[in-house]
């Protein structure tokens, strides 16, 4: 009896921390970062830093984006942006920063395990609630649905302008950044850098 109970417990457990995963934006789809060699009739093949080619499908319904560069001066309070972090001496230290139009407010909220790079690493999605400057970096107060965060940018993060693209941004050449479904069936979303600008997340 004891055994069947413990086995019970096990098993929920197990089941609970498969649907967190799942429900944490973006964490359990795929990922893939490259240069776009082509794009046609709803597919585009990306070279991957491996140096392997990925032929990926659109999604009918796949959103398109558009990075373009920006610079600290972007980084204001009442904006909405996504923040790349790691741990760093105790607090949360940014990678990157990609300041979203207002238009997109609230695209993929939360705070979630990301993968920029192998050590963990997360992504917050989220309002600037204040901004204060600290020495050379600044620190962000940021609030999303369900909590808050502080994160240190240093002046050696990256810093992006993120806003919708119109189909014809996805030129060869281009360095790109593709969301899978879940399933990994199609494309949900494609990030493109404009003109020698690579997407940093």
């Amino acid at each position: 009896m004891l055994m069947s109970r413990a086995l019970w417990v096990a098993i929920t457990a197990a089941t609970v921390l498969v649907g967190v995963l799942l429900s944490a934006p973006a964490f359990a789809q795929a990922h893939i970062r490259g240069t776009l060699t082509a794009a046609k009739d709803g597919t585009i093949n990306v070279q991957t830093a491996k140096g392997g080619t990925e032929s990926i499908k659109l999604a009918n319904d796949a959103d398109l984006f558009l990075v373009t560069t920006a610079d600290m001066s972007a980084i204001q309070a009442g904006k909405f942006v996504g923040i790349t972090s790691v741990e760093q001496d105790g607090k949360r230290v940014a990678r990157e920063v990609h300041v979203f139009d207002e238009s997109l407010r609230g695209l993929a909220e939360g705070h979630y395990p990301w993968d920029l790079e192998s050590k963990p690493n997360m992504m917050t999605n989220a309002n600037i609630a204040k901004v204060e400057e600290v020495g050379t970096d600044r620190v962000l107060m940021l609030n999303y649905k369900g909590g808050e965060q502080t994160i240190t940018i240093p002046t050696s993060a990256t810093v992006v302008a993120f806003d919708k693209a119109p189909a014809d941004q996805l030129a060869v050449g281009r360095k790109v950044f593709v969301i899978m479904k879940k399933d990994g069936s199609e494309a949900a979303a494609v990030v493109i850098g404009a003109e020698g600008v690579k997407p940093p997340m």
